[in-house]
């Protein structure tokens, strides 16, 4: 059976710490090249320019021949690479809904998902947030806290107060919604504890090589993944033993759309250093140029138009994670449902009516 080696790195890692303003984003990047044809390119592209030490993407912005070395990278290996990229805010708004939403609804959670309930309830978390709602915030900062263990005496126990006028009748449901079953939603969240898996639960690192590997699984018949040192990802490397020679290949289908979820690694995901395999060199490029990019757009572009068009080829937008708050027209039939299931919800918490009982 034919292996295919398949090198790491990621761009913007703040860990936990998703609301860091120096860093909106998250570039998660894999690149399917053999070790020999990596490290040929790059010690050619060190000695033609008499680079003193590895190829980073930090360095190389820095300088105009920096700058046509990333192009050269980007070209050349647009079409072996898979990148995934996450909007860190709008990342926070989807993790409140998986640890606060999803342990109510979770023995019919396909139900919700396939009328994008999910993203209704990220999508407003995010806008609200974005346009410095206050009340938002305190939602955000009480998730935050007890979801990094600072503090469990009562979750949610801040905007339990918060006066109706003023807040959005949305949000007003949410908080409601999170005050009638912050026990079941507490019981989630403390079972996190010992896990290993708590330390790092807001981290992206985790899920999105997961899901990049997925994608390469359709593709290749055996991946050796080989990963730049990362804390999330070796704490966490139990959840890749799985796919250990694994051939069965299947497909979550969601919204007539069929995902892959699985993928056959010939080992356990080997953590190197950079300056020895080459391949996370290459990754680290195309990582550093996907956040680069995102940020500078919001400033006023400044880098060769063509990276924008290599980039294009290589992201995988379907496991990319940005807000689509255009999904809240309140004209939209899709919203006005997703509003009435929202309400239903919460009138179901506040009677202890069962959640689910005849919802479809």
């Amino acid at each position: 059976m034919t292996i295919q080696e398949i090198y790491c790195d990621e761009s913007g890692f703040t860990g936990n710490n998703l609301l860091d303003k120096d860093n909106p984003y998250f570039a998660y990047t894999t690149v399917a090249i053999s070790h020999e044809e990596a490290k040929d390119f790059v010690a050619k592209i060190i000695k033609d320019n008499k680079i003193q030490n590895e190829l980073k993407f930090s360095s190389l912005i820095k300088h105009s021949k920096g700058k046509q070395i990333i192009t050269q990278i980007l070209s050349t290996f647009h079409e072996n690479t898979k990148i995934s990229i996450y909007h860190k805010k709008y990342s926070l708004a989807c993790k409140f809904f998986e640890y606060v939403f999803e342990p109510t609804i979770s023995s019919n959670n396909k139900l919700f998902y396939e009328l994008n309930f999910h993203k209704f309830i990220s999508n407003i978390l995010y806008f609200e947030f974005e346009h410095y709602n206050k009340y938002a915030e305190e939602i955000f900062e009480d998730f935050y806290k007890f979801i990094l263990n600072k503090t469990d005496d009562d979750l949610f126990y801040s905007f339990s107060s918060i006066e109706v006028d003023g807040i959005s009748p949305s949000l007003k449901a949410i908080r409601d919604f999170c005050l009638f079953n912050r026990d079941i939603v507490k019981k989630e969240l403390e079972s996190l504890k010992g896990s290993g898996i708590e330390k790092w639960v807001l981290d992206a690192s985790n899920s999105a090589l997961h899901l990049l590997l997925a994608q390469w699984g359709l593709k290749y018949k055996q991946l050796k993944v080989f990963c730049d040192r990362s804390k999330p990802l070796q704490e966490q490397s139990i959840f890749f033993n799985p796919m250990i020679n694994n051939e069965n290949q299947v497909l979550l289908e969601l919204n007539n759309q069929a995902t892959p979820i699985t993928y056959n690694l010939a080992d356990n995901i080997e953590f190197v250093d950079s300056r020895q395999y080459h391949g996370i060199q290459l990754a680290d490029i195309f990582s550093g140029a996907s956040t680069f990019i995102l940020k500078e757009n919001q400033k006023g572009a400044n880098y060769p138009k063509e990276w924008s068009n290599y980039l294009s080829k290589s992201v995988i937008a379907t496991i990319s994670v940005f807000p689509e708050v255009d999904s809240l027209d309140p004209k939209q039939l899709s919203f006005k449902r997703n509003v009435l299931i929202l309400e239903e919800l919460v009138r179901r918490s506040a009677k202890k009516i069962p959640l689910l009982e005849n919802m479809s």
